[in-house]
C-alpha cells in the first residue's frame, strides 16, 4: 500500500497507528494488537494457538521483543540461541515452538509438541531440525513426545501417570469397544472429555454402551472431564494412583491382548 494511501486510511479511521512502522485494521486480533503496541510480536503459546495447536490454558500473553531495545524484557519469551528477525505480527509455527521450548513447563511443551505431530503441522524430523541444538532439558522433554494423543488433556494424563514398569498406550483400538484415549497396563481404560464436550442424549448412550462393553470383556473404564484433568488433578491424581496401586490395570481382559 503506498504511503499516501496509508495516510488517507489513517486519517479516515480505517487504519490506526500502533507504533512506528505498524498499523492495524479495525478488525485486527486484540491480542496481536496489544503485542505490537507494547513493542513486540505474538509468539510461543499465544502464536501456537493461532496455528491450530492445542495449548494448555493460560492467561499470559506470550510476546517477544521485535527490536533490540525491548528484546530483553524480563517477562517476555526468548528462544535458545540468537533471536530471529521479526517479519510478521504473529510468529510462524517453528519460531513460536522454539520460544515455547524455553518458556513453557516440560508438561506444557510436550502437550504442544504432541498436538503439532497429531495434527500433522510438523513431522518428528521437523521437530528435531528445529530443536536439535536446544539444551539437554529440551531433548529430554522431546523424548516424552508421542503424537498419538488427540487432545492435550490426554497427554497430560499420560505424563502424570508415568511410572517405572507401567505401560501407557494412547489411542488404542479395543475389540468390541472401539478406539479409546488411553489404556493403562492391560485393563484400565481412561477416556478424557474435551473442554467443549457436551454429551447429547445419543452420545451419552453411546458412551455408556462402550463402557458396558469394555466391562463385559474385563476392562475397567473411567471417564475424566477437562476440568478434572486441568484444574482438579490434586483430587483426581491420587485416586487414579490408588486404583493402579490396587491393581485395576492388571485385571486382564478375558484373554484379549491389544
Amino acid at each position: 500500500m503506498p504511503r499516501a494511501q496509508v495516510e488517507k486510511s489513517l486519517a479516515g479511521g480505517n487504519l490506526r497507528q500502533l507504533r512506528h512502522g505498524w498499523v492495524a485494521t479495525g478488525d485486527a486480533d486484540p491480542e496481536v494488537v496489544r503485542a505490537v503496541q507494547i513493542g513486540g510480536v505474538l509468539t510461543c503459546a499465544s502464536a501456537l494457538k493461532r496455528h491450530g495447536v492445542w495449548v494448555p490454558p493460560t492467561t499470559k500473553l506470550h510476546v517477544r521483543g521485535s527490536t533490540s531495545s525491548v528484546r530483553n524484557h524480563p517477562a517476555w519469551c526468548k528462544q535458545h540461541g540468537r533471536p530471529p528477525k521479526v517479519t510478521t505480527a504473529v510468529d510462524d509455527l517453528p519460531t513460536a515452538l522454539r520460544h515455547a521450548a524455553r518458556c513453557l513447563s516440560t508438561e506444557a511443551f510436550v502437550v504442544v509438541c504432541d498436538s503439532i505431530l497429531n495434527r500433522g503441522l510438523l513431522t518428528p524430523s521437523d521437530l528435531e531440525a528445529e530443536l536439535g541444538e536446544a539444551p539437554k532439558s529440551v531433548q529430554q522433554a522431546l523424548s516424552l513426545v508421542d503424537g498419538r494423543a488427540e487432545s492435550g488433556t490426554e497427554t497430560m494424563v499420560r505424563l502424570r501417570l508415568r511410572a517405572p514398569n507401567l505401560e501407557l498406550r494412547p489411542q488404542v483400538e479395543v475389540p468390541y469397544v472401539g478406539r479409546v484415549d488411553l489404556v493403562v497396563g492391560t485393563s484400565l481404560i481412561i477416556e478424557v472429555d474435551g473442554y467443549d464436550y457436551h454429551a447429547d442424549p445419543e452420545q451419552f448412550e453411546n458412551d455408556r454402551l462402550r463402557d458396558l462393553r469394555a466391562r463385559a470383556i474385563g476392562y475397567f473404564p473411567l471417564r475424566l472431564t477437562y476440568q478434572q484433568v486441568v484444574y482438579q488433578w490434586d483430587i483426581v491424581g491420587p485416586l487414579l494412583t490408588d486404583l493402579i496401586r490396587r491393581g485395576a490395570h492388571r485385571k486382564g481382559a478375558h484373554g484379549f491382548r491389544i
